[in-house]
């Protein structure tokens, strides 16, 4: 992930993983949240463009964009993603 990208000041980069918060009544996952490690949760205004951010669930990703936080409940507007590589050895 490059750092080089002008962000506006109000783009942070958080780590964590992307875990379902709410379905449909067919069981599609319609709302996800970026759990972080400090018991952080922060909801992703934009999961219905990024669809593929499902396949990030239970996997530690780098997640940059806007926060904003609304009585009480952090949100985010996820401009880009990035995996993290664990390599477990044993």
């Amino acid at each position: 992930m490059s750092h080089d990208k002008q962000h506006r000041p109000n783009t942070v980069t958080v780590r964590g993983m992307v875990v379902p918060q709410q379905w449909d009544d067919q069981y599609r996952v319609t709302e996800v949240l970026i759990a972080c490690k400090d018991e952080r949760e922060i909801l992703v205004e934009n999961f219905k463009s990024l669809p593929s951010l499902l396949s990030l669930s239970r996997n530690e990703a780098m997640f940059t964009g806007v926060v904003r936080k609304e009585q009480g409940v952090e949100s985010m507007i996820v401009e880009s993603f990035t995996p993290i590589e664990t390599n477990i050895s044993g």
